[in-house]
């Protein structure tokens, strides 16, 4: 048995020449660095990991410590403009009640000077209204002065920076409306068709721009009483912009735009007068 151990020792070392063997070290030799470079790029990896997780911690912690200085700085101004916009209201909702107060007095009075030669006419058919120069109401008529137009609008311009550019144009397009009907009547005098108030386009243009279309086509059907019925229109859209003011609430980009639009239309409608 050891005969036969010996011989295949032998016969294996006679086999193994030294190109094998060269190979077969530098196998092993590979095989170990790969190892020890795996050893260490892994330990140099771990360590550059909990350091990376250490910078993130801490610049967590330092843009925690930053956002919160701004929420507080934030927070400071948010409570600085609530303190100074408190006081303004304080101090301008006076001057607002005063200026609503002075615009509807004005209106009160715009109507109680209208001339009640064209109130009584708000009951008359069109073919009575044609012939209203001929009948009682003539005398009165023809004493209409052009300067009640001016005097609708009394002192209220002088309130307009408290009552803002939507309730002004309300007020603005009612007054012109009112206006409007009043030199119409005028004309009436030589021009009995203009005397047909109610479908004069610049008179239309103004309920268009002030109450929209829909308000507008409304008032073409009614059949008589349209300056009653459109003085409870603006009445409406007056109240409802009077709560929002007095309220604190702002009137919206398209509210602004609406009342711009409205002043353009009263503006055209002054220039036919």
């Amino acid at each position: 048995m050891e005969n036969l151990l010996e011989l295949a020792w032998s016969a294996l070392k006679s086999a193994v020449t030294p190109t094998v063997l060269v190979l077969a070290i530098g196998l092993l030799c590979r095989t170990w660095i790969a190892e020890k470079l795996k050893a260490s790029v892994k330990h140099e990896y771990d360590d550059r990991l909990e350091q990376l997780k250490a910078e993130l911690r801490a610049q967590g912690d330092s843009n925690l410590a930053v956002l919160k200085s701004e929420i507080d700085r934030q927070a400071d101004k948010l409570r600085i403009a609530s303190s100074s916009f408190t006081e303004v209201q304080k101090a301008t909702i006076p001057k607002r009640i005063e200026a609503i107060e002075s615009l509807w007095l004005a209106v009160l009075e715009a109507r109680e000077l209208f001339p009640s030669g064209i109130k009584v006419s708000d009951v008359l058919v069109r073919s009575e209204l044609l012939n209203i120069y001929q009948g009682p109401l003539g005398e009165g008529l023809r004493k209409i002065e052009l300067d009640l137009m001016i005097r609708f609008f009394g002192k209220v311009e002088n309130h307009r920076p408290f009552l803002g550019e939507v309730i002004w144009a309300l007020f603005a397009t009612y007054h012109a409306m009112l206006g409007r009907v009043v030199y119409l009547f005028r004309e009436g005098r030589v021009k009995p068709d203009r005397l047909i108030w109610y479908e004069d386009a610049n008179i239309h243009s103004l309920i268009n721009a002030a109450l929209g279309s829909g308000v507008l086509d409304e008032f073409k059907r009614q059949p008589q009483s349209r300056l009653r019925w459109l003085n409870l229109q603006f009445d409406k859209q007056l109240f409802q912009a009077f709560d929002q003011l007095l309220s604190g609430q702002e009137f919206g980009a398209a509210a602004l735009r609406h009342a711009e639009a409205t002043l353009v239309a009263v503006s055209k409608a002054e220039t036919h007068l």
